[in-house]
C-alpha cells in the first residue's frame, strides 16, 4: 500500500487550499491539525511492516505535506498564491514561507548558494564516508556530516535553484556557529522556516490565551510531538524522548529569557549537541541513521 503515501501527501496539501477559505481561525486550525494527524496516522497504517527507513521517509513526507497545508491556510487571506506557485511551494521547497512565492523578482543572487551548497554536499559526503569507513557509530559523529551535506548543502543548492527561477527564498539553516543563545539558535539559526511556522501556528495563538511564556513552551512541546511522529513512530521505539529533549530546551530558553542575556555560543552548542541521544533514540540511530551509511557498502561493492 505504499502507493497510498503520495495520495496522503496530496491530501494534506490540497487541504490547505480548502482551509484557507475558512474565516474562523479556531475552526481553520482545528480542522488543519485534524487533517495533519489523520494523514500521518494513515501513513503509519499503510506503511506497517515496511523497512524503518521507508517508514520514516513516507511518514515525514506526509507530515511535511500536512504542515504545508497548515501554514498556507494560516498565511492566506486576501494574498492567495496561484495554483502553480502553491505547488512549487508545497512540493519543491522545504521552507514554510509561502510569501516568497507570491511574485517573482529579477536579478536575485543565486550562484554563491549553488557553489557553497555543492561544496558542503561534498564535505558532508566525504565526512559520512569517513564515519562509515572508521566504523564510528556515536550519534553526534554520525549526524554531523549528514547534516552538513543535507541541511547546509543540499537545501542551499535548492535555495539557489529557486532564486535562479526568481523566487526570493531565504537560507533555512544560517550559520549555527554564530548562535549566541538557545533562543537565537532555535529562532534564527536552525530551520528558520520551521520556527516561523511554529510561531504562527502554535506560539501566537497560545500566547494570546495564556501569555508569552506559555506560547514559547507550547512551541517546544509541539515540536517534540512532531518529532515523535518523524523519529520514534517509524521505528516504534523511544517514545517520549524527543519530547523530553524539546521540553528541556523550552525550559532552558525560558530561563535564558528570564536571565535577560543569552547563554553564549559554546554553552548553547553543547546544550544542543550533548543530549542528541534523546532526540534520536537508540533504535532510530541503529535502524535509520547508521543504516543510511550502508549506502557506502553498495558503492564499495560489499
Amino acid at each position: 500500500m505504499i502507493w497510498a503515501v503520495p495520495l496522503l501527501v496530496a491530501a494534506g496539501i490540497i487541504a490547505g487550499l480548502v482551509l484557507a477559505k475558512l474565516r474562523q481561525p479556531w475552526l481553520r486550525r482545528l480542522l488543519g491539525w485534524l487533517v495533519l494527524l489523520s494523514t500521518v496516522a494513515g501513513s503509519h497504517f499503510v506503511l506497517a511492516g515496511n523497512d524503518p527507513i521507508l517508514r520514516m521517509v513516507g511518514i515525514c513526507s506526509v507530515l511535511l505535506g500536512g504542515m504545508k497545508g497548515l501554514v498556507y491556510a494560516e498565511w492566506a487571506g486576501t494574498q492567495k498564491l496561484p495554483l502553480i506557485r502553491y505547488g512549487v511551494f508545497a512540493l519543491l521547497w522545504f521552507g514554510m514561507d509561502p510569501g516568497s512565492f507570491r511574485s517573482k523578482r529579477q536579478g536575485l543572487s543565486w550562484k554563491p548558494d549553488i557553489v557553497v551548497g555543492l561544496a558542503l554536499m561534498l564535505a558532508g559526503t566525504l565526512g559520512a564516508w569517513l564515519v562509515w569507513a572508521m566504523g564510528w557509530r556515536q550519534i553526534l559523529v554520525m549526524f554531523l556530516p549528514m547534516s552538513v551535506g543535507f541541511h547546509f548543502g543540499a537545501l542551499r543548492v535548492l535555495k539557489g535553484g529557486l532564486r535562479a527561477a526568481g523566487f526570493p527564498v531565504r537560507t533555512l539553516f544560517p550559520n549555527v556557529l554564530e548562535a549566541q543563545g538557545l533562543g537565537d539558535f532555535w529562532s534564527r539559526r536552525w530551520n528558520v522556516g520551521y520556527s516561523q511556522m511554529m510561531q504562527r501556528l502554535v506560539g501566537r495563538p497560545v500566547e494570546k490565551l495564556a501569555g508569552a511564556d506559555a506560547g514559547l513552551m507550547a512551541i517546544f512541546l509541539a515540536s517534540g510531538v512532531l518529532h515523535e511522529l518523524a523519529i520514534t513512530l517509524p521505528v516504534r521505539s523511544g517514545f517520549g524522548l524527543p519530547t523530553l529533549y524539546f521540553a528541556i530546551h523550552g525550559g532552558l530558553t525560558l530561563l535564558e529569557r528570564k536571565m535577560g542575556r543569552p547563554f553564549g555560543k559554546i554553552p548553547t552548542l553543547l546544550l544542543v549537541a550533548l543530549p542528541l541521544g534523546l532526540l534520536f533514540p537508540p533504535a532510530f540511530q541503529s535502524e535509520v541513521i547508521a543504516r543510511c551509511l550502508s549506502v557506502f557498502d553498495l558503492l564499495a561493492g560489499g
